[in-house]
């Protein structure tokens, strides 16, 4: 089984004072973990301003070993997209 999950997204640039809105799509191998605990905590990974990279790298900390963690954004003039592949152990 695979599951995947996906939001909106919006944070604060910190290089321009400007909102980023975003999609964050995680896909999981196997069963989600428990959504509502999952989303507060992405919405804390926005509380300050935060670069794509780093705000998808804080995410992939906060999902199953295995799991894929994709954010697309549209920034000025440009659509950027950053990946992260949550490794499993070992």
């Amino acid at each position: 089984m695979i599951t995947s999950i996906r939001r909106q997204v919006v944070k604060r640039c910190p290089y321009k004072d400007e909102t980023d809105v975003g999609e964050l799509v995680i896909t999981i191998p196997g069963e989600a973990p428990e959504l509502h605990g999952l989303a507060e905590a992405i919405d804390g990974a926005t509380a300050d301003p935060v670069s794509h990279e780093v705000f998808t790298a804080r995410v992939a900390v906060m999902v199953p070993p295995g799991s894929q963690v994709t954010t697309t954004w549209h920034t000025g003039p440009w659509d950027v997209e950053v990946s992260v592949s949550v490794p499993l152990p070992g």
